[in-house]
Order: C-alpha cells, then structure tokens, then sequence
C-alpha cells in the first residue's frame, strides 16, 4: 500500500477506530450500487446491498448478476479522527485518510448456501451480514429473516460457517430487530458473538412492529448494546485482509463495536441515537431516501448531488431513475 493511499478497513474496524460512524442500511430494490455510491459522498462510511438470498446467489449465475453489483469507485475517501473506541478523540490523534467500506447482506436459513454465497461475494466486499430481522411475512415462512430472532443455535451454526470458510479475520456481521421478550435478544446476540460475529447492528422494534406505526425502542436497543458489550469479545485489529493499520493499543481489540438503526431522519439523530444507546455506528433506511445526504448534516438533498448521481450512473453504465434513488 502507497503512503498515500488511503486506509481500508473492516467494517468492524472502522466502528471500533472512529467515532460517529454512519452506514446506509440493507434495503430491497434501493441500496443498489448508484444509490450506495451517492450516499458515500455524504459521509456515509458504510454502505449495504439490498437483502440476497444466499441460495440462489450460490447455485445461480444469472442471480448473482441481477442481485450484486459494484464498482471501484463507490466507496467514498474520508478523513476521521480516531478515537480507538474510548469515546473521546485525543488531541495527539492525527486526522487519517480513510476509505469506506461495501457490505453484502444475505439471508438463509442454514449455514452451507450462506457460507456458499458468502465465499463467492467475499472478493468484492468488505463483509458479509446475515439478516436476522427482514419481518415480511414471506420471509418469515421460508425461515429467514426474523423468523431466525428466535433460533439462536441456527444462528450461531451460521456464524461458524461463515467462519470456518472465509477465516477469522473477515467480518461477519449480523442485523437483528429487538424481541418483545429482551432474555431472546440476549440469548440471540450472546450466541452469535460466541460464534464468532464481528459486529451486531440492532433495529430497535419487534418483527411485528411496522416503521409507519411504532416508534423506535431505543431502550430496547440499549439493552442490546448491554449484552454485546458483556460478552467482551472483538477481534483483533490487523488481523483481516489488507487491514494493515496496527493500533496504539498494539492490535489487541477491545468492545464488540455495535449499530443502532431505527427513525434516524438527521445527523443530531444519529448522535442522539449512539449517545442514548451506547452504539458505535447509527444506521439509516428510510432517512437516507428522503436524503441521501443526511450524514453530512443537509437538511434536504443538495442540487449537486443529483448532478454526480447521474453523472456516475451515466459513466459507469448504469440504468437508473432519479425518481427510484433521490428523493426532494
């Protein structure tokens, strides 16, 4: 690596190096490649595929080119002030030219075709996430999603495959939503850690609860914070590929870095949200549409990045809907 070319790290690493950490959340049909590559402009360090379902991805070429797609380009550059995950960034600390990182979701309801899929896709992002909380009923009935919030051996076995094919030094990550009864989030994230996980991301309602009608439970997604902050376990930094930044701390790791997702419209949002739950990283879905430039504190989405929008999808070749993608 160049001495000026920027860092590339996991995305665990990133979460547990710098303070407010943003990321685009999974969503079906939107997180798609122009969309991930307009939010990174705006301070969006991490960014989600659309839910894959690791099955097809696997055993199907025609599915792996309609479901992934990325370019070198989408990733956004920044420049972030470490704080090593003690909350407060020293003023010894130089700023440090940062690049974002690409995570592909997927979902499954046993560990073989998700470790399949995730072998497959794992050249071309920086992680792999493991959806435990997609509350669409169809999901629900082939045994994906938040029908999983609730069997924490399956995801636990999921964990270790994943593991077991791609090492211990790639990120696994996993997205739960809370339970109506805390003690089945404790016992979902403390099984999943356990296995393995590099971070959890917490969606702050129940599978039943829609966006429209139920606000976010942040006490609830506190509680999740807890217990994966008990369980003690990071991985340790400089382990992952291309992950070459060795810490002042000497790489030993520290919390198991954490995501808070739910009703974040604003960047005094995402910090209220990580300030009252103790989570590293404030994800965003719903915010992001109506303003893909939330992170960096617009209040509505600025003209220019309409401009690069299509000027990106137009370079790279892309089909793409201004209407689909940018929301006034």
């Amino acid at each position: 690596m160049s001495a000026d070319a920027p860092l590339a790290l996991p995305p665990h690493h990133l979460l547990g190096a710098f303070p407010e950490i943003n990321i685009c959340a999974p969503m079906v049909r939107y997180s798609k490649l122009p969309f991930r590559a307009l939010t990174a402009q705006y301070d969006t360090h991490i960014t989600t595929t659309p839910m894959i379902l690791a099955a097809e991805f696997s055993r199907s070429q025609q599915a792996r080119d309609a479901d992934f797609s990325t370019h070198g380009q989408e990733r956004g550059i920044f420049t972030l002030t470490p704080d090593h995950g003690r909350g407060t960034v020293s003023a010894k600390e130089p700023p440090v030219r940062v690049r974002g990182a690409l995570v592909c979701q997927l979902a499954a309801s046993s560990g073989a075709p998700l470790a399949d899929a995730s072998e497959l896709v794992s050249p071309f992002v920086d992680g792999v996430d493991i959806n435990c909380g997609c509350p669409q009923p169809w999901a629900y009935s082939e045994q994906i999603g938040s029908y999983l919030l609730r069997q924490p051996e399956t995801v636990r076995d999921m964990v270790r495959a994943i593991r077991a094919r791609l090492g211990d030094g790639y990120c696994v990550s996993v997205k739960i939503r809370v339970d109506s009864d805390l003690r089945n989030t404790d016992t979902l994230v403390r099984n999943a850690l356990h296995a393995g996980a590099s971070l959890i991301s917490v969606h702050g309602r129940t599978r039943t609860q829609s966006s429209a009608s139920h606000p976010v439970d942040l006490d609830a997604v506190r509680f999740a914070v807890d217990a994966a902050q008990a369980c003690g376990l990071h991985a340790a930094r400089g382990t992952a590929p291309g992950d070459g930044w060795i810490f002042a701390d000497g790489g030993a790791g520290g919390g198991v870095p954490t995501v808070v997702n739910g009703d974040i419209w604003t960047r005094d949002d995402a910090r209220a949200w990580r300030a009252r739950t103790g989570a590293r990283g404030a994800m965003s879905a719903r915010g992001l549409l109506a303003n893909p430039a939330l992170f960096s504190g617009h209040t509505k989405t600025p003209p220019e990045a309409v401009g690069a929008f299509v000027e990106r999808a137009i370079a790279w070749g892309l089909p793409f809907s201004l209407m689909q993608y940018v929301h006034d």
